[in-house]
């Protein structure tokens, strides 16, 4: 066995932190260049705490398999997280990507039922698990037209009653049909790609219409009707996760994804990092919940959660702002805190779940590390985004977007059983723009590099203009 291949991927969370559907489910994307079975195993216990209806089980537990709803269970009007069930989908296409395992989506998987035995339990096809994941979240919106909070989506602390409606749950949604959009066009299911292009469009309507406040994108509407994230809120008026899924959904137009960005560089951006949301909530609102239990600056209350940042640097690249996605990677990076360990107080080696923020007296201490998905998304946003080597259904993509100062770079991937040996050239200091791909001495009509899956290497040249 190859130890050193899991060491090296040990803070993505396979196998440490494997409880939470969410959660492992983004793990998975971080580790499938390293550890692809292990990843397919995971995937199955994932999809075999999806309920029925298309939802999921928020938590459970590896050696009994026996799942639970979470926080959800303890209170409020909804038993469900609004986010969970969408995660899957992402991991699922990514897998595929990588492997080229489309048998995958034929192996058939129960449901979740806590009530009845595995062997009674309703099972589908890894592909029936996905559509229904979609299928429940378009049929459970509120009075805008945008997906149910349920009990919280990713921000487990912003806890709304009723008929509650998320802006990020509408954006995940709007990713995971851009990738079964890709997938089912791929498979040549052009009908099912229709109806989903359909269902993205009509989502996209949705969150523009609704959502656009001005110069940034609402988060949150409460059941009646009040916007949370929003210029007239006094506290938590602007949310980082409601700028960078936008774009990363492809609900945002050009000038609206501009727009949205620099008011994350101009609201909530430190030196530290980007913080979740600004400014803090002072003092406890019940009808918030629990993010205004923390005092401003910490946690999800105004602090840096650096989850969300790679989504922001991701979202840069998709703009073309190589040098602001580099900034926010290199702002956050923990080999960077050499300098101020007595400040940051964690390891200069693996990321933190949070650091204080800059409404707190102790800004830029760093706390809970390793218990994070920062290092899955960092990874993917600095490889597959920055650098821009990323696996797509019908090839490797190379799509850099990097500071316009950089000359160039070398990469070697491996990939479907075969290994690239990639050279980026950058003569014309641009931040983003394939002028020409060579493979093997021969030039390609797209930036798209072939799977060869013949065990051998490969020379890719690659020339930015």
């Amino acid at each position: 066995m190859n130890w050193s291949r899991y060491l090296s991927l040990y803070q993505l969370g396979l196998g440490a932190r494997g409880l939470g559907f969410r959660d492992s489910s983004q793990d998975v994307m971080g580790v499938l260049a390293g550890a692809s079975e292990d990843a397919k195993e995971l995937i199955r216990k994932l999809l075999s705490v999806q309920n029925p209806d298309g939802s999921a089980m928020h938590q459970f537990f590896p050696l009994t398999m026996e799942a639970n709803e979470g926080d959800s269970r303890e209170g409020g009007t909804k038993n469900y997280y609004g986010d969970d069930n969408l995660w899957i989908i992402l991991s699922v296409c990514a897998y595929l990507k990588e492997t080229g395992d489309y048998d995958f989506l034929n192996e058939e998987i129960s449901f979740y039922d806590k009530e009845l035995p595995v062997e009674k339990r309703e099972k589908g096809t890894v592909l029936d698990h996905l559509k229904r994941s979609l299928a429940f979240t378009k049929s459970n919106t509120g009075q805008h037209g945008l997906p149910l909070l349920g009990f919280a989506d990713w921000n487990d602390t912003v806890n709304l009653e009723g008929d509650a409606e998320s802006t990020f749950i509408a954006c995940l949604y709007g990713k995971a049909l851009l990738e079964m959009i890709s997938l089912m066009e791929y498979l040549g299911d052009e009908d099912q790609a229709g109806q989903y292009k359909n269902d993205h469009a009509a989502m996209k309507e949705v969150v523009n219409r609704s959502c656009w406040d001005g110069e940034w994108f609402i988060r949150y509407f409460e059941e009646d009707g009040s916007p949370i994230g929003s210029h007239i809120n006094s506290e938590g008026k602007i949310y980082t996760n409601a700028q960078s899924w936008p774009i990363i959904a492809g609900f945002a137009d050009e000038e609206r994804a501009k727009t949205a960005l620099a008011s994350v560089h101009k609201m909530l951006n430190t030196q530290f990092g980007i913080k979740l949301s600004t400014p803090g909530y002072n003092g406890f609102d019940p009808t918030k919940g629990g993010v205004s239990t923390y005092p401003p600056g910490a946690k999800e209350n105004g602090g840096i959660f650096l989850h969300s940042n790679p989504w922001v640097m991701i979202a840069e690249t998709l703009v073309g702002n190589g040098e602001r996605a580099f900034q926010y990677y290199d702002q956050i990076n923990p080999a960077s805190k050499n300098d101020i360990i007595d400040r940051y107080e964690c390891e200069p080696y693996c990321y933190p779940q949070n650091i204080l923020g800059d409404e707190h007296p102790q800004f830029g201490l760093a706390r809970n590390s390793w218990l994070s998905g920062t290092s899955s998304w960092c990874y993917q946003a600095s490889t597959q985004y920055i650098l821009g080597i990323r696996p797509e259904h019908a090839g490797l993509a190379v799509d850099p977007c990097i500071p316009s100062s950089w000359d160039g770079y070398k990469a070697v991937r491996k990939c479907r059983n075969a290994t690239y040996r990639i050279e980026i050239k950058n003569p014309d200091k641009v931040s983003k723009g394939v002028k020409s791909v060579v493979v093997d001495g021969k030039q390609l009509d797209s930036n798209i590099v072939p799977y060869f899956e013949d065990g051998k290497e490969h020379n890719v040249e690659v020339v930015m203009g």
